[in-house]
C-alpha cells in the first residue's frame, strides 16, 4: 500500500535504514546481497547498486533518490527508443519520420509520468522496479536489433539474454 503524503515508505526503513547489511560492497556485503531473500525479495542487484549508494551517500536519502531518479529517466529514453523501434516495424515507410518520434516521444512522457512509474522513483526500496525495467528494456531493444541484424545475429540474441537475466537479478 502506498504510504500516506509525508510518511516514508515503511518498506525503506525495514530495508535501508534498518538493515546494515547491505552497506559496503566487500565481501561479507557481496554474500549476504547474493544469498539472502530479505523481506521475501531475491534482488542482488537491487542490493549492489543500494550498496554503492551507501558508498557515495551515506545514509543520505537524497542520494538513494537521485539514483532512482536517473534509472528512471534512463527507462525513459529506453522506452522512447522502444517506441520509435517499434512502429518503424509496424508503420509504412512512407509514414514521415518526425511524425514517429513526436509519437514515441509522447509515449515516453506517459511512460515517465505515470503513476506505476513515478511511485518506484518516491520510494527507495523500489530500486528493484527501477533496475529490472533498465535490463528489460535493454534486452527488448537488443533483441528487436537481432532480429533485424543481418550479421552479428548470434551476438545481439546473445546480449538479449544476457541482459535479460540481469533484469531477473
Amino acid at each position: 500500500r502506498p504510504a500516506p503524503t509525508g510518511e516514508l515508505c515503511p518498506m525503506d526503513d525495514l530495508n535501508i535504514v534498518d538493515n546494515p547489511f547491505y552497506r559496503g560492497l566487500g565481501w561479507p556485503h557481496l554474500t549476504w546481497m547474493f544469498s539472502t531473500f530479505h523481506l521475501g525479495h531475491y534482488q542482488p542487484l537491487s542490493w549492489m547498486s543500494l550498496g554503492m549508494d551507501y558508498l557515495f551517500w551515506g545514509m543520505e536519502p537524497f542520494g538513494y533518490h537521485l539514483t532512482n531518479l536517473l534509472l528512471h529517466g534512463a527507462n525513459a529514453v529506453l522506452f522512447f527508443f522502444l517506441t520509435v523501434k517499434c512502429l518503424e516495424f509496424s508503420l509504412a515507410p512512407e509514414e514521415t519520420t518526425p511524425h514517429r518520434l513526436i509519437a514515441a516521444a509522447i509515449a515516453a512522457l506517459i511512460f515517465a509520468v505515470h503513476p506505476l512509474r513515478v511511485e518506484s522513483v518516491a520510494w527507495a526500496t523500489e530500486r528493484r522496479d527501477l533496475l529490472s525495467g533498465f535490463f528489460l528494456l535493454a534486452a527488448i531493444l537488443c533483441y528487436l536489433r537481432a532480429f533485424v541484424a543481418e550479421q552479428r545475429r548470434r551476438r545481439w540474441l546473445a546480449w538479449a539474454v544476457a541482459i535479460y537475466s540481469l533484469s531477473l537479478l
